[in-house]
């Protein structure tokens, strides 16, 4: 056969010659055989040129063109040369295309787990079947348990999280290169024995990224001792926002004051700031409602159909459903429902603003606010101090609702001093831990630490 054919059907593959090409409707037959010289021992490593005898071997190749490819094989078996060695005879291997006690051609084998490595076992299988390669999932886990595992530099700045393998019960604990933006290693507890074994293997390690859970710091501590610790930011920030919501949450009744007293005003129009401070009563929002009716229903009447519409104006399917089939209720449910309204012993009153709304406002800087919510926190604050406390010291942190926060910060005060100051964060690991998320639901919850830590590793 032609070179340049050869090349075609066998790239990347040297010491081989295609001798014949079979094609028919159901698979491609490629008759090969090896033109080196010898081969080498696969023991004692001798080289021999002396053949023993020869024999077939039929392994499965890619799929080309919806065909099943199958190689005939001529291969050689040979004497071992030397007379220590205890195997006496060996058949030789061509390398790229064959490996030993192997049904599958080299690039078969790596396609094969390719697929595993993105869908583990069933999934796996049913897409190899799908090109035309028949293989059972317990197949394929094989192949992904038989890969090798990557090769990764020493890190210098690592960052460390937790992870779920069972909610609330069992963790483990995932880290992750943060300057390459590679997960390095998966364990399978949080413990801080486990942390500081790694990190004592690892001199090199000279930042460590956590949040501020205790078993990682004391991890840190004992096993890289040299490190700076770093307590990410956005931790800090979230542990000051829930102590600051469940101070807030104490004083829930002072938010009443941002309530109107309805039989004190029923007669008063109510404040301009009130009146838009609800968008679903504000005129704006209603013309706005009004205009985006009208442009939807004169584009369904010019043959636009919804999927187009929601495109165009960037509205999701359920908006450009609700505006063109509007109310699909009848007109005895909306009168029983004012009937309801009317008749019922309780007044409708407004509902004053929810802790985290309230949270909100204190922890945002001023200027962020719009007017209305920096009028409502005036009042909300005027009328308790002790939100007003909250709000003036929440930096400082010398409010009895703040002393646990104060503490734990204070145990930590290197790490969140060095998450303060530094450009480091556990951004990069947060997101491998939902990755991680992802690929336990992918197989149902059901898949070991082994091939959990595979498919973390090896996948690119």
């Amino acid at each position: 056969m032609p070179e340049n054919e050869q090349g075609l059907l066998l790239p990347s593959v040297a010491d081989v010659s295609v001798l014949s090409l079979d094609v028919s409707h159901e698979a491609i037959r490629i008759d090969v055989c090896s033109t080196a010289d010898g081969a080498a021992c696969p023991d004692c490593g001798s080289q021999s040129t002396r053949v023993h005898s020869s024999y077939l071997r039929f392994p499965a190749d890619v799929p080309s063109g919806g065909r099943l490819v199958v190689l005939q094989l001529r291969v050689r078996r040979f004497f071992c040369p030397e007379p220590s060695c205890a195997r006496q005879t060996f058949a030789e291997q061509m390398p790229g295309l064959t490996r030993r006690h192997s049904r599958w051609t080299e690039r078969l084998q790596s396609a094969l787990a390719a697929v595993g490595l993105a869908l583990t076992g069933r999934a796996g299988a049913r897409m190899a079947r799908a090109f035309g390669v028949s293989i059972s999932c317990s197949a394929v886990l094989r192949l992904l348990d038989a890969l090798p595992e990557p090769a990764v530099p020493a890190p210098r700045v690592i960052g460390v999280d937790e992870y779920a393998t069972r909610k609330g019960r069992v963790y483990g604990t995932v880290l992750v290169d943060v300057e390459t933006r590679r997960p390095v290693d998966l364990l399978p507890d949080r413990e801080a024995a486990s942390l500081a074994a790694w990190l004592g293997k690892r001199p090199g390690v000279e930042i460590v990224c956590r949040d501020r859970a205790p078993f990682f710091a004391e991890g840190a501590a004992a096993g890289a001792p040299q490190a700076t610790q770093v307590a990410d930011r956005w931790h800090l920030w979230h542990n000051l926002g829930q102590a600051a919501e469940r101070a807030v949450a104490r004083h829930r009744q002072c938010l009443r004051v941002l309530v109107p007293d309805r039989e004190a005003k029923a007669d008063e129009p109510a404040p301009p700031e009130e009146k838009a401070d609800s968008p679903w009563r504000s005129e704006r929002f209603a013309n706005r409602v009004r205009a985006r009716h009208a442009t939807v229903h004169a584009l369904l009447e010019a043959g636009h159909s919804r999927r187009s519409i929601g495109r165009q104006l960037q509205m999701t399917h359920r908006t450009v459903k609700s505006l063109a089939d509007g109310l699909r209720g009848s007109y005895g449910r909306v009168s029983a429902y004012l009937r309801e309204k009317r008749t019922s012993p309780r007044p409708v009153t407004a509902q004053p603003p929810a802790p985290r709304v309230v949270t909100r406002w204190i922890l945002s800087r001023p200027e962020t606010l719009t007017e209305i919510e920096q009028l409502r926190l005036k009042a909300v604050l005027a009328n308790c101090p002790e939100l007003d406390a909250l709000t003036g010291h929440v930096r400082s942190f010398d409010l009895p609702s703040l002393h646990t926060l104060a503490a734990g910060i204070d145990r930590d005060r290197d790490a969140v001093i060095a998450g303060l100051t530094l450009p480091r964060n556990s951004g990069v690991v947060e997101g491998h831990v939902n990755r991680i998320k992802m690929l336990k639901r992918q197989m149902f919850g059901r898949a070991g630490f082994s091939l959990l830590r595979k498919r973390v590793l090896l996948a690119t």
